[in-house]
């Protein structure tokens, strides 16, 4: 039987086929994560660690400098550190708003990462 991670992997592939997984600390990083104008970028990569169920994610990480109409947005901080891939990256302090984390046993049945990760879409269309 596949674990958690291994399924959450599976389904996030559907969207996201050539993300990049690092089981050292249970980390994704999935490139092109499309922007919405105003950013300094067209699209950047995304990065974020999988926590075990029922604890909810926390944390969007991209490379540093990233910029909203030439400003920091808020509720993101750079450096972060222990992100184990290459290049200096920042943070933006996010996750699942409350009761909106609700992971089933398969994760097909409940919120899953990749609603989580579909769902940065609303920050980043939020601008600064």
């Amino acid at each position: 039987m596949p674990s958690r991670i291994e399924e959450e992997l599976e389904l996030l592939r559907t969207r996201f086929p050539n993300l990049e997984f690092e089981p050292r600390g249970n980390w994704v990083r999935i490139t092109s994560y499309s922007l919405p104008t105003g950013w300094n970028r067209n699209a950047t990569d995304v990065a974020f660690q999988f926590v075990s169920p029922p604890a909810a994610p926390y944390g969007i990480y991209v490379p540093s400098g990233l910029l909203f109409s030439d400003q920091r947005p808020t509720n993101y901080s750079e450096p972060a550190g222990n992100v184990p891939f290459a290049g200096t990256w920042g943070i933006f302090s996010w996750s699942p708003g409350d009761g909106e984390w609700r992971p089933s046993t398969t994760v097909v049945n409940g919120t899953n990462y990749l609603n989580w990760v579909l769902g940065f879409a609303s920050r980043f269309k939020e601008g600064i």
